[in-house]
């Protein structure tokens, strides 16, 4: 792997080269000193594949305030990641072949999903932003911002910005059973313009129709504005569905997140029609006949985006309306008060106090891959008004995040959540949730590198109305685990996950076998455990770190 990422560096600085001589605007002296600094931004001691640990802000330091004269984007094809000197030929005819299948992104694409502009000032914090959101993108695996000094004057920097393409076809096939299973395509830069457009479907001979497909199509950054737009029909109940039947959906969403603290305004809207249809043929007396709209909105502003470049505090104030309106509901008595076929809409209104900054790191959910991971502090307190059941309540919760790093460079990330409904002066569906999270820091051993996590987790849901009981298939608790009829009002859930990353490759690609273990995860069983699906962390939302598909999520 050392010798795959350092003949990876010298081609990158090569072409760093062979940019700036054919520009014609740097000498010499200035692309060495250009390929000199990405190598070093990519390496730590001299190791090609080192953990990196420091702040993301830290290598833009120098340049503050200096003016930004002009920004090159230049891409780095699958050769210069992929190339093996134990197998040079076999490797170049792969990456050939990859790049006659694969279309690269358009120069204009990464121009539209960046909020950095030349002829201003270089703001560190801001410059890492936009990198980090470009690494976040899905049809990037990987990008990096070189500072260019000018030696004719000292007050002002070109930016090169290089971006490493995800290869942008792939399919999957998840087989259940001879007569059942899962398989999809997809291509998530068609064309190189930012755009996915992807085929999912699912064969299971019990089904009538006996397959069932979704055809989904996306854009990222319209036309520059940093919103994502999507647009889907599907007959696999993997749309917002809501009901407890097989549901066809078609869905638009638009979305436009809060990138960066610099970033005034966040939101986005979701508009979907949901039908049940009994493709398992079931009895009329056991098959729930319905169909519902969806409509939802939020929107939120972002104060303190003048503040010194030092102080990254901020407050966040934002709305949602969601509305789930039936056309239809089950003609079966015992669902007629039933919540989850019942009209509901809540009006919430809640401010996000946040402080969060990131660190440049590998090795977490990639191989090698530059990721970024947030430290800092977040509480959010969310209020409003719930409409269900012919009844209307009021809802207030809060949520508190701590992230932190460790010199020692061990992740540490803690939450603590509380929300629930006030009627007749007494708390109902109070749910409270504390969660916290470990990552250890990179430990080498022969060769390879070993890191591990843990998860502690401890949910309650006090005084059941109309929210589901807690289970056991959840974030919180065991994800993939089957056993749905496992409900209660308490649940404790413990994970243990190792990570070895090694040195050894199949055809170029590296290996990362994990182990994982799962166990004490417990939910036991409190009065009306037998209740239905409604509403579930209602809320604003506000800034995450995003995570990238395909990527391993915890």
């Amino acid at each position: 792997m050392r010798i795959t990422c350092a003949i990876f560096l010298w081609l990158a600085g090569g072409a760093v080269q062979a940019v700036a001589q054919a520009s014609g605007n740097l000498p010499k002296s200035a692309a060495e000193k250009l390929q000199q600094q990405v190598k070093t931004r990519i390496t730590v001691n001299g190791k090609a594949d080192s953990a990196i640990d420091r702040r993301s802000e830290q290598a833009f330091m120098p340049w503050k305030d200096k003016v930004i004269r002009k920004i090159d984007i230049k891409h780095i094809s699958f050769e210069r990641n992929f190339y093996d000197t134990t197998r040079q030929v076999r490797m170049r005819s792969v990456a050939r072949l990859a790049n006659r299948l694969h279309v690269t992104t358009r120069e204009q694409m990464i121009r539209d999903n960046l909020f950095i502009r030349s002829g201003r000032p270089l703001d560190p914090y801001k410059l890492a932003d936009n990198e980090r959101y470009l690494r976040d993108l899905d049809f990037l695996l990987d990008a990096t911002i070189a500072v260019v000094p000018l030696e004719h004057t000292s007050d002002s920097v070109d930016l090169v910005i290089f971006t490493r393409d995800v290869f942008s076809l792939g399919g999957n096939f998840s087989p259940r059973s001879v007569d059942r299973y899962r398989f999809g395509v997809y291509d998530v830069n068609v064309g190189g313009y930012a755009q996915r457009l992807g085929f999912n479907a699912l064969y299971d001979a019990a089904r009538h129709p006996q397959m069932g497909y979704q055809v989904l199509y996306s854009k990222y950054s319209v036309a520059g504005s940093l919103i994502n737009a999507t647009l889907s029909f599907t007959q696999l109940n993997n749309g917002s569905s809501l009901g407890m039947e097989d549901e066809y959906a078609v869905y638009l969403r638009l979305d436009r997140p809060l990138v960066s603290p610099y970033t005034r305004m966040a939101g986005g809207v979701e508009i979907s029609r949901n039908w049940s249809v009994n493709v398992y043929d079931k009895s009329p007396a056991d098959f729930r006949q319905y169909s519902y709209n969806i409509t939802d909105v939020w929107a939120g502003y972002n104060l303190g985006i003048r503040n010194r470049q030092e102080n990254r505090g901020r407050h966040f104030i934002g709305f949602r309306i969601f509305d789930q309106h039936f056309n239809q509901r089950p003609a079966q008595p015992a669902e007629v008060n039933n919540p989850v076929y019942n009209h509901q809409r809540y009006w919430l209104g809640g401010v996000t106090f946040f402080k969060q900054n990131f660190y440049k790191t590998r090795y977490i959910y990639g191989f090698g891959r530059t990721e970024d991971v947030p430290y800092g502090r977040q509480l959010t307190l969310v209020a409003g008004k719930v409409s269900q059941l012919q009844r209307s309540r009021p809802y207030a919760g809060a949520e508190f995040t701590f992230s932190g790093v460790r010199k020692n460079g061990d992740f540490l990330t803690a939450t603590l959540s509380a929300g629930g409904f006030v009627r007749n002066r007494s708390a109902e569906d109070l749910v409270v949730a504390a969660q916290l999270t470990f990552f250890s820091r990179i430990l080498e051993w022969h060769h390879s590198k070993v890191r591990q996590s843990v998860t502690l987790s401890y949910s309650t849901l006090y005084n059941q109305q109309t929210l589901a009981p807690l289970s056991l298939r959840s974030e919180l608790g065991l994800n993939s685990f089957p056993a749905d009829s496992l409900l209660g009002n308490r649940r404790l859930g413990v994970q243990a996950e190792t990570l070895l990353f090694t040195p050894a490759s199949l055809s170029g690609l590296s290996a990362c076998p994990a182990g994982v273990c799962r166990g004490r995860a417990y939910c036991r069983s409190g009065p009306k455990a037998a209740g239905a699906a409604g509403l579930a962390k209602p809320g604003c939302r506000h800034a995450h770190p995003q995570r990238k598909p395909g990527v391993r999520h915890h």
